[in-house]
């Protein structure tokens, strides 16, 4: 009976250290499959970007992002040609350098050497209550 606990614990020791390198193995094989997808993710994800994933990202309507590229705000280019005139819409392309240098001319940044107090509450003109509320 004594030998039977001995050869169990023996089993269970090893089966542990058999388990852990199992273990082992499956975390460095997962580890490999999420570098594997994140390379995978960064070779999809392209330098160019459409009107509606601007509008998205930025959650604007497409209406807007058109506004700012026909204003010149955001440079664009357009894929169709328009004989050299603005299409007001149309397959445009945004790179992603040209939407951050917009956001950053469109950061807003305070003013120098004016200090902001907030507003004060602007009193009333005591009225007199002759109803005697």
């Amino acid at each position: 009976m004594i030998r039977e606990k001995s050869d169990n614990l023996n089993d269970a020791e090893m089966a542990d250290s058999k388990n852990c390198s199992v273990c082992k193995d499956l975390l460095i094989n997962i580890g490999w499959f999420f570098d594997m997808l994140e390379t995978a993710r960064r070779s999809f994800t392209s330098d160019w970007l459409t009107v509606d994933e601007i509008a998205a990202e930025l959650k604007i309507s497409k209406s807007i992002v058109y506004r700012l590229i026909r204003n010149g705000e955001l440079e664009a280019i357009d894929l169709v040609d328009t004989n050299g005139k603005i299409a007001r819409k149309g397959h445009y392309r945004i790179t992603r350098s040209s939407l951050n240098q917009f956001l950053e001319s469109k950061k807003v940044r305070p003013l120098p050497n004016q200090v902001t107090h907030p507003s004060r509450s602007r009193r009333l003109p005591r009225v007199k209550n002759h109803l005697g509320l």
